[in-house]
């Protein structure tokens, strides 16, 4: 693998909003973003950069095949390959998901499993399997674990006995309601739960939705939450091994397209009535060392979406240059600085901002339909 940086600082967008609080240290009209760097990774296939640690300065990366992981430094370079046996006494078998990086370790779920711990060398160093069985509706964004005191705290699972008596609607009808965050004693193997269900979300209106897709933003004492489809967050504060709600925070977009929502008796027709449904939606949140930066989309329009055939491959990169990401900052007391910030096409987000506020995404070769023997992450930060 060689690093190139590439010689960029380019402005990609200068966005001036209408009157705000002249009293504010920042003037949101002098908020913009800048590519300040690049990696350009000699790799042949798809690398997905998954999280950064600052403790060990280090990326973690996944390879082509579903066992392959990279640490990289900060650079760019390989540190060292991990492919994780898939047979023999240590195997790993399903799907890694979340799968991050703390204090110089790497940590995921594994499947019903349970959690596990590694060293950068690929030795197994910590390993918790839950006393029940269970499952998650679908992929999960976020730490694997979060740890809580003495106790780990994580996306709170479905155990597997409630599928045998209840149907899925009732399934999901008990999940919109139920606290997010499952804690657990790794010692005496007791449990609780906490982050409460926060209110005002649509997923609280008596209407069938799909999942949430809830990810979790962890920072110090401080908890982010938000929902897939929602252009809005929820801050809590972790307050003697609790973590409580405290506030709603919107990012008062008023043009964005709502989701649709189906009563719970017509969930098997949901993907039909909402083929053509492409709402609003966050889809990251990072948090800097004094704002909270929010990426989002208000959605593609019916209009736009009724007209392009997304079985076909044309169809779909049709449908993902017609999404337009925006910006919107707040300050550190949530207090909007500014919105609709554009972002240029063709980056894909990771969840990593280092401790510089660099903020990484991907170069989409798909979008670009280019077919590089490298993947290009630029490096972004927000200025005044």
């Amino acid at each position: 693998m060689k690093r190139f940086l590439l010689p960029l600082v380019v402005t990609l967008c200068y966005f001036s909003c209408g009157q705000k609080d002249q009293a504010s240290s920042i003037k949101a009209a002098d908020i913009h973003l800048e590519i300040v760097d690049s990696m350009r990774i000699d790799y042949l296939g798809n690398l997905w950069i998954i999280d950064y640690d600052s403790v060990s300065q280090s990326y973690l990366a996944r390879g082509n095949q579903d066992m392959e992981f990279m640490i990289l430094d900060r650079d760019g370079l390989v540190k060292s390959t991990i492919d994780f046996p898939t047979d023999g006494p240590y195997a790993l078998n399903g799907w890694l998901n979340p799968i991050g990086l703390r204090d110089g370790k790497i940590e995921f779920q594994l499947s019903n499993q349970g959690f596990f711990r590694y060293d950068f060398n690929g030795k197994r160093i910590w390993q918790y399997k839950l006393p029940f069985d269970y499952f998650y509706i679908n992929v999960l964004s976020g730490d694997p674990i979060y740890p809580l005191g003495d106790e780990i705290a994580f996306i709170r699972p479905e155990r597997a006995e409630v599928v045998n008596d209840q149907s899925v609607e009732s399934i999901f009808e008990e999940i919109y309601g139920q606290p997010i965050l499952q804690v657990f004693d790794t010692v005496s193997n007791s449990s609780r739960e906490t982050m409460p269900f926060p209110p005002n979300s649509m997923y609280s209106d008596g209407n069938f939705y799909f999942w949430m897709f809830p990810t979790v933003i962890r920072s110090e004492s401080e908890w982010l939450l938000y929902f897939r489809n929602e252009l809005k967050f929820w801050v809590y504060k972790e307050e003697a091994g609790e973590v409580k709600f405290k506030r709603e925070v919107s990012l008062e977009v008023n043009d964005g397209v709502k989701a649709i929502g189906v009563a719970f008796e017509q969930e098997q027709e949901y993907g039909e009535i909402t083929k053509n449904n492409f709402p609003g939606t966050i889809r990251e949140i990072f948090k800097s060392t004094d704002k909270t930066i929010v990426i989002y989309t208000k959605g593609i329009s019916e209009e736009l979406t009724r007209e392009i055939d997304r079985d076909e491959p044309d169809g779909r990169l049709e449908l993902e240059k017609l999404k337009n990401y925006y910006v919107a900052v707040f300050d550190e007391d949530f207090k909007l600085l500014q919105k609709d910030i554009p972002v240029p096409k063709g980056l894909i987000f990771t969840t990593i901002i280092t401790e510089d506020d660099e903020i990484l995404a991907l170069k989409h070769p798909d979008f670009f339909q280019t077919e590089d023997d490298f993947a290009i992450y630029y490096k972004l930060k927000l200025l005044n």
